[in-house]
């Protein structure tokens, strides 16, 4: 009796074996490129939320006369190496230690924080707390995304 020999491996063995190797590659590569996306957006997002806490820091820091109150959701500018914004009355400059990376889009609301029971009433009465949010905008992979923090400043009585 003849038998087949075994040595080798046939072109069967060859197949099955690169497909399951092309598999695990392709499932590889996409769990490092959700890792890789994850940790990019991280990354965007702390550097946001620098941004914002910086700016709030630098709001606190000013006088509550000197903050003024904005028309809804303005923009921040660099202008002449100084932050600004626009506020009703006057441009309010947060100063030149804060650095709008490029790729983020950062914006102030400043209001009078107006107590419901008091509403209509004068209001200088009214201006004893402000609200001030700063919401810090970038993108990531075609999303818009974007990190807001709030914190009220009370006036000194």
């Amino acid at each position: 009796m003849k038998f087949k020999s075994e040595k080798g491996f046939t072109g069967t063995d060859i197949t099955v074996a690169l497909i399951i190797i092309l598999l695990f590659m392709s499932l590889i590569s996409v769990i490092f490129f959700n890792i890789t996306k994850s940790s990019k957006d991280i990354d965007r997002k702390s550097e946001a939320t620098y941004i914002a806490t910086n700016i709030i820091e630098n709001i606190k820091i000013k006088k509550y006369d000197e903050i003024g109150i904005t028309e809804g959701e303005v923009e921040l500018k660099n202008q002449g190496g100084e932050i600004i914004y626009s506020g009703k009355e006057k441009n309010v400059s947060l100063g030149n230690d804060i650095e709008l990376e490029d790729g983020y889009t950062c914006y102030i609301k400043v209001e009078n924080y107006v107590p419901q029971a008091t509403e209509g009433k004068d209001t200088e009465q009214n201006d004893l707390v402000k609200v001030v949010t700063v919401k810090v905008q970038y993108k990531l992979g075609g999303e818009n995304k974007d990190v807001e923090l709030t914190t009220t400043l009370v006036r000194e009585v």
